[in-house]
């Protein structure tokens, strides 16, 4: 069975997104801040009347050589809407599901359940996000760290 990812681009890492949850792509859409909200959160974003958190995903990711200042990816993930805030969008690639690399099982926490595995690329990898865990974070945002990112490497 084949599946269907929207790359894109958060620092050096290129991630995948499940195509059948993908709304739209903007550029440049403004948030309102909401005080005392978790860094990940952004704010909250207002697409025609439909209100949804705005998640940063190098913040909620801890990539450093972010900023997750141009693209909006708006997504229906079971119920929920959400926005994912990232550095540039790629194409929609298609995979065979059985070349899905698992994640390393030394993950923890927040972050372990961000990443389903990735697909190898002819550079690099493709890091498939687990969206309903980010949407669940994203509205209870006291999970652990994701420091361990750090030991998935950006390329092959």
């Amino acid at each position: 069975m084949e599946r269907s990812f929207l790359a894109c681009n958060v620092g050096a890492y290129t991630l995948g997104i499940p195509a059948e949850e993908l709304i739209e792509v903007n550029r440049n859409l403004g948030c309102t801040k909401v005080p005392g909200s978790p860094k990940m959160i952004r704010g909250i974003l207002n697409l025609r009347g439909l209100l949804m958190p705005a998640v940063d995903m190098s913040a909620y990711l801890e990539i450093a050589d972010s900023q997750c200042e141009s693209f909006s990816i708006i997504l229906k993930v079971e119920e929920n809407n959400i926005a994912l805030m990232v550095d540039s969008i790629g194409d929609i690639l298609t995979f065979e599901a059985s070349a899905l690399v698992l994640p390393p099982a030394h993950l923890s926490g927040q972050f372990q359940e961000a990443i389903q595995g990735a697909f190898r690329l002819s550079e690099g990898l493709l890091i498939i996000l687990d969206t309903a865990a980010i949407s669940r974070n994203a509205q209870n945002p006291n999970g652990s760290s994701l420091s361990d990112l750090q030991t998935l490497p950006a390329s092959i």
